[in-house]
């Protein structure tokens, strides 16, 4: 990572929130730059702060990399949802590849849906996520959740393929695709070779995880390791 991005990552510190959130990131950037988002099979609830303010942006499930300019300055945090977690105001099939800004009510509140809620922060991020389940606004998919926990089998399911396309606004197939491609990468990332990588995550070889990452995540598992591994 370069020098002039600091990026924090940690999970939900609670096993209510983690019914939800994937993760929680925040990342500070020290300068202008152009920064890679790529998918990984969540979506996310973004506050960022940059010259003109706070902006508060959902963003939906991506399935090809999206480029993001960065200014000196810019900072944000965000929180990641699992796949099977929705808004059923706005659910995946309205949000793929696109993005919708909440409105702020004052200097510490946001409105979501209609529901004004105090601005959270990277370290309290939990709460404003159950306040949402509270009133509501959040949603988690029963069968999306059993077929995340056995690894997306059954993807010709047709119950599967209809609750895919309205909960994350992706096919089954291209989801398990996406998800298995993130895991690949940060395989990698901590230096995994790649062959050991294709062999645990059932590519046909190492060719074929080339193959996926480049048309996925549009990067080749070179790229991806560390510059010493």
């Amino acid at each position: 990572m370069p020098s002039d991005i600091r990026r924090q990552t940690r999970p939900a510190d609670s096993p209510s929130a983690a019914r939800f959130i994937a993760r929680i990131d925040q990342v500070d950037y020290a300068a202008s730059t152009v920064d890679v988002a790529r998918p990984d099979g969540t979506w996310d609830l973004v506050f960022r702060h940059g010259r003109d303010g706070l902006m508060v942006l959902q963003t939906g499930q991506t399935d090809h990399v999206v480029h993001l300019p960065i200014e000196a300055g810019d900072r944000y945090f965000c929180i990641a949802f699992r796949p099977e977690v929705y808004m059923p105001q706005r659910p995946g099939a309205r949000m793929t590849n696109r993005g919708h800004v909440h409105a702020l009510a004052g200097r510490r509140d946001c409105v979501i849906d209609g529901q004004r809620l105090e601005l959270p922060t990277f370290d309290n991020a939990e709460h404003f996520v159950l306040a949402l389940a509270r009133h509501g606004l959040l949603e988690v998919d029963g069968l999306l959740r059993r077929a995340a926990e056995s690894g997306w089998r059954n993807l010709d399911d047709r119950s599967l393929q209809r609750h895919s396309a309205h909960v994350t606004g992706l096919s089954p197939k291209k989801l398990q695709q996406i998800v298995r491609a993130d895991v690949a990468a940060r395989l990698l990332q901590q230096g995994v070779r790649p062959a050991e990588v294709a062999v645990e995550l059932g590519y046909s070889d190492q060719a074929h995880l080339s193959h996926s990452l480049r048309r996925i995540l549009g990067a080749t598992p070179g790229q991806l390791r560390p510059a010493d591994a």
